[in-house]
């Protein structure tokens, strides 16, 4: 299948230093909310994050996937950083990598890229949804974490710098309209009034 992959080694300075991964949605911990739907395409999810001892705690709670909690071997550089450091222990050939700040991923999404990113042999299939690229719900070679290591040895911490090093798909929202699935998917809160605003929408 595919090895899911959440970052969460951020240090939420524009949530004010609360933790997003542990965000309340719909009374469930966004961390929580994401591996319940990995678990659904997933066998194996890796949590890349410098807080394991705050993690580890809600990640016995999904019992039907291996969950592991990983620290970043090149700390505090971003994205990157947790691409490779998943690279280094996934037990599938892609990976699908989500922010910890994604309250609505989709494994229909999420399989349908794998499925693009296998079958044209691809190093990642990319949602470009309304013309903007997210690379975090995107799925990924886990190749691609040799490339990611040579970039960071460069001090080259951009996410989207990785792209230009690979071969890779955007699916734009008609790939989703086609196949009946919703693109909210790529929402993710950054502040706490992006937080307030989204829960303000919920039923």
């Amino acid at each position: 299948m595919i090895t899911g992959v959440i970052l969460a080694g951020g240090l939420n300075r524009r949530m004010g230093g609360r933790l997003k991964a542990l965000l309340l949605v719909q009374g469930q911990p966004l961390l929580l909310r994401q591996l319940e739907e990995m678990s659904s395409i997933c066998k194996q999810v890796i949590v890349v994050t410098n807080e394991p001892e705050v993690l580890r705690p809600y990640l016995t709670s999904v019992s039907n996937i291996d969950v592991q909690c990983i620290n970043d071997q090149y700390v505090q550089k971003g994205p990157l950083s947790g691409i490779h450091a998943a690279s280094q222990l996934a037990s599938e050939q892609h990976m699908w990598i989500v922010g910890c700040d994604m309250p609505f991923i989709s494994a229909e999404a999420a399989k349908a890229m794998a499925i693009l990113c296998q079958e044209a042999n691809l190093d990642a299939v990319i949602p470009v949804l309304d013309g903007r690229a997210h690379p975090l719900h995107g799925v990924y070679s886990k190749l691609v974490g040799s490339e990611a290591e040579v970039l960071l040895k460069q001090e080259q911490y951009r996410l989207m710098g990785l792209l230009d090093h690979m071969d890779w798909k955007p699916v734009e929202n008609d790939f989703f309209e086609w196949k009946n699935i919703p693109t909210h998917f790529a929402t993710n809160v950054n502040t706490p009034e992006e937080y307030e605003r989204m829960s303000a929408n919920l039923p």
